[in-house]
């Protein structure tokens, strides 16, 4: 876990060079096969899964489809930590136990840049003795700054490094170091970023400053092409830096070529972690000691060349006592003192923890926290008063990170934003086609919110999936009115604020007129999505169809278009889809749920209750209601899935709940009764629901009343099951389950 939101994917593709190489390398066949025995699909998908929970690299569900697959997961503070809490920002009610399941046991979370999500770094710490189990969560922390400077943060021997001739490149890497004070410190970093002197990074705090920077360079040095590294860029464009020609250069590891061309990047903290770039000059505004430590970790980074760190200030930056200006000034006081900044000398004179950013106020972790938090299956709109979590991810509002809220553009807003699609429709959507990290961008909430309201889009159309999962329809004025934007992600039709070519939004700028084509970034080699007009033909595709939303015409007696989704299975792999017998299905999923369970390790009773309820998971499909919603005719065996389900027709019946009904009469009669809790659990809380409970809609019709007594007996058996399992070993054995049931299913 790297917390920045810039180039996480360097870390995913030294994954990916490492996984190939477990693939190809004749040496590596023993740890190869060993890897793909784990796996229940290992042998046909890899020995080992990589996902990417922010960046280039969508999360693919590589890592969540099947628990005993290896994998390595990349991401940040808050894709990872929000899932880990049971609210992962932009889930589902359907994915939460999943992903919370499989991110607290049998894992190890790497927190780099430590320093930087104290908050976080501090949670990690007491989840340990909530995460118990076989295999609990394993936690390490990662920093080259660390703020704690009475322990060691070096062992004894380290000098002994010296003999590498490489390392001692790096570590005495000539950094010269230029404090230079002016009243106008902005005007002083233009003019020295103007200077063309080999390749210069900028570094400022603000996304604005670094836009008119890098217009200013270009405006004087004609031809000129200046990358940006922001945390308000969205993935798609931040995503192609790292193919930028002159990024590329700032990648090197060899020193510039005698005469190459001056080049320049502009980069706001975005670029102190994640990426390995070098340069001959750095130019910073005056951060604290932290921050510009991480800045000079980008100047002469190999050793490469000699380089020259320029920190400029004000006098108004350090004067008082007042925000930032006592660390500021600490900050300042502790520059004053180093003969140069080459990691040699950081690591002899590290800085003062008066020189360091504001540790945040940490929220206290309790157990009633966690057991509302696992409580997935009850709606925001039911819970208003739970928890936000961001609280244990960031700490406090005044000393912590602002909430963002996630912004991304889709082609098909104005017509899922009609009041007439169903909120299920919705959240199918955007279940089996979620917005990817390559589609967003981030805003600090308070500013996005006053920049939207202050446009002229507060009359357009918008879909706001909150963080917690809720999908809102509605304008942006409605949405606006009921403040949900906090660490949710607003979908919007393109053309709604000007994005510019390096990904970054104006909102004060009109697009009337202007190219959108390139707003919708959600497509990718295996997903798509379209709109197909009354009488149109479908399009032929190698992806496997996912959902089909047809959206009222204005007139009721006419046929309005469809939104078809598509995603994965290529051609080649033979798609399954279409219909599948509801028999059939039982029995492969009680096959798959014992075969998973084993792998996991979890013991042969256990592997007999998973068998047993995979056996009985989806009986209460054999109701009729359910039966004519698939499309099946009497007479005709039971269909298990059906390629256009009328979910309309079932009134809110949930399968699950008739499942329940069928399966209590039947437990073996050897079951213990925990095991008979577990069971009945895994068959009622397959879809998401039985966290504590079914809404009455989900109830058999015919069957109210016990339907009424099973609704009240799934709460209770969650409880003693929260109790005897703990929160996260009961999200992993249901995250097992719910992966044995989409794996015999096709679906993963």
């Amino acid at each position: 876990m790297v917390d920045r939101r810039v180039v996480v994917d360097q870390a995913t593709a030294e994954a990916e060079s490492l996984v190939k190489r477990i693939g190809e390398a004749a040496e590596c066949s023993p740890l190869r096969n060993a890897l793909q025995a784990l796996s229940l699909t290992g042998g046909s998908s890899g020995a080992l899964a990589v996902s990417t929970l922010r960046g280039e690299r969508a999360d693919n569900r590589a890592w969540s489809v099947d628990p005993s697959r290896p994998a390595i997961i990349v991401g940040t503070v808050d894709m990872v930590g929000s899932r880990l809490l049971f609210s992962g920002y932009g889930d589902s009610r359907r994915r939460r136990t999943i992903h919370a399941g499989l991110l607290g046991q049998d894992t190890l979370i790497v927190n780099d840049e430590a320093h930087l999500t104290v908050a976080f770094a501090d949670l990690l710490t007491r989840l340990r003795e909530f995460t118990g189990g076989q295999h609990k969560l394993r936690t390490m922390l990662l920093s080259a700054t660390p703020r704690d400077n009475k322990r060691p943060s070096f062992p004894a021997d380290f000098d002994a490094n010296l003999t590498n001739d490489q390392f001692r490149k790096r570590y005495r890497a000539v950094k010269r170091l230029h404090l230079s004070e002016h009243d106008d410190a902005k005007k002083e970093i233009q003019r020295l970023a103007n200077e063309p002197d080999r390749r210069t990074i900028v570094f400022v705090r603000f996304p604005e400053d670094a836009q008119k920077i890098a217009a200013t360079i270009e405006n004087k040095h004609k031809g000129t092409h200046v990358p940006l590294l922001t945390g308000m860029q969205r993935g798609w464009e931040r995503d192609q830096l790292l193919e930028d020609c002159v990024v590329k250069r700032f990648r090197a590891k060899d020193a510039p070529a005698a005469g190459a061309e001056p080049c320049w990047l502009v980069a706001t903290s975005a670029g102190e972690v994640g990426i390995d770039l070098t340069s001959d000059r750095v130019v910073t505004d005056l951060d604290t000691a932290d921050h510009l430590l991480q800045r000079f970790g980008r100047l002469n980074r190999f050793g490469e060349t000699e380089g020259d760190a320029y920190v400029v200030f004000s006098p108004k930056q350090i004067s008082g006592d007042k925000g930032d200006a006592p660390r500021l000034k600490a900050t300042l006081d502790y520059l004053r003192t180093l003969p140069d900044a080459s990691p040699e000398t950081l690591r002899k004179l590290p800085p003062s923890g008066e020189a360091l950013s504001a540790e945040p106020h940490f929220a206290p972790l309790l157990p009633w926290h966690i057991d509302v938090w696992s409580m997935t299956s009850i709606s925001a709109k039911d819970w208003p008063s739970r928890p936000l979590v961001e609280y244990w991810l960031r700490g406090d509002d005044e000393k912590g990170a602002p909430p963002e809220t996630y912004i991304a553009w889709r082609d098909d807003v104005r017509d899922l934003a009609k009041p007439g699609v169903p909120g299920s429709d919705r959240e199918d959507v955007f279940d089996c086609y979620p917005v990817l990290a390559q589609e967003r961008l981030a805003w600090h909430t308070g500013r996005l919110c006053d920049a939207l309201e202050k446009s002229a889009y507060p009359s357009e159309p918008a879909i706001l999936i909150g963080a917690d999962g809720e999908i809102y329809a509605g304008t942006l004025r409605e949405l606006l009115e009921d403040q949900r934007f906090e660490y949710a992600t607003l979908v919007l039709p393109p053309g709604v604020g000007h994005l510019d070519e390096n990904g970054m939004v104006d909102w004060s700028k009109s697009t009337a007129g202007a190219e959108t084509n390139h707003y919708d970034r959600s497509a990718t080699k295996t997903r798509q999505h379209w709109r197909v007009a009354p009488g149109e033909a479908t399009r032929a595709t190698g992806l496997r169809w996912r959902y089909t939303v047809r959206i009222p015409a204005e007139n009721e007696d006419e046929e309005g278009p469809q939104w078809m989704y598509f995603a994965g299975d290529r051609v080649g792999k033979k798609p399954k889809q279409g219909e599948e017998l509801l028999a059939v299905h039982r029995e492969q999923v009680a096959k798959v749920a014992a075969d998973l369970a084993r792998r996991v390790g979890l013991g042969e009773r256990m592997v007999q209750v998973f068998e047993w309820a995979g056996r009985w998971h989806d009986a209460g499909k054999a109701r009729d209601i359910w039966q004519r919603a698939a499309g099946s005719t009497g007479g005709t065996e039971a269909l298990a899935k059906s390629k256009n389900l009328n979910g309309r027709m079932l009134g809110g019946y949930r399968h699950e709940m008739g499942s329940v009904l069928d399966a209590e009469c039947q437990l073996p009669s050897d079951f213990t009764e925990a095991e008979r809790d577990l069971a009945l659990y895994l068959v009622s809380a397959h879809h998401g629901w039985a966290r504590p409970h079914f809404p009455e809609q989900a109830y058999d019709k015919n069957a109210y009343l016990r339907s009424e007594r099973a609704a009240l007996e799934c709460a209770r058996r969650f409880g003693r099951l929260q109790r005897r399992y703990g929160a996260w070993r009961l999200a992993y054995l249901d995250a097992v389950f719910r992966s044995a049931d989409a794996i015999a299913s096709g679906g993963a």
